[in-house]
């Protein structure tokens, strides 16, 4: 079964609200299994297992979470081989932020770290302070492009 893993940092519940969303987008595609995780727990051992990824945070300072950070710190290092590159490229990824700015501050940390990890970042979504239901809908739409992209890079169309 193909694991999306979600991983996030909410203090305020807006960024949180959006990973449930994603969430709820991923599971309307059968065949999936999804972890849902808050930055500080989320393991080295659930990105290895995981099929695709969904990284969310508010916006601190024009720059991304700092438990958000901390799980790159953690994980990306493990994640290199000499001989095969970065184990999570071509990981399908999407990026989802919120902010009194509108979160595009941090959308823009995450997508340059993301480039290190060499994930394939397909969308995004960024909110402002409040959680709406355009935002909502953003949120599950993303979710499904998450899984459907996924789901056609492990050859099951």
């Amino acid at each position: 079964m193909n694991k999306i893993l979600i991983v996030y940092y909410s203090q305020s519940g807006v960024v949180e609200r959006m990973a449930f969303a994603i969430k709820e987008g991923v599971e309307k595609t059968n065949g999936f299994e999804v972890l849902l995780r808050k930055a500080e727990e989320a393991s080295l051992e659930d990105l290895k297992a995981a099929s695709g990824i969904a990284v969310g945070t508010p916006d601190y300072f024009d720059y991304m979470a700092g438990t958000v950070k901390d799980f790159f710190d953690r994980t990306f290092y493990p994640l290199q081989s000499k001989i095969r590159g970065s184990l999570t490229a071509n990981l399908p990824c999407v990026l989802f932020t919120s902010g009194g700015t509108g979160g595009e501050p941090a959308l823009a940390s995450l997508k340059k770290i993301s480039m290190a990890f060499r994930f394939k970042v397909i969308g995004s979504v960024t909110s402002g302070a409040r959680f709406d239901e355009e935002i909502l809908e953003k949120c599950i739409l993303l979710g499904e492009k998450l899984a459907e992209e996924v789901r056609k890079s492990k050859g099951n169309t």
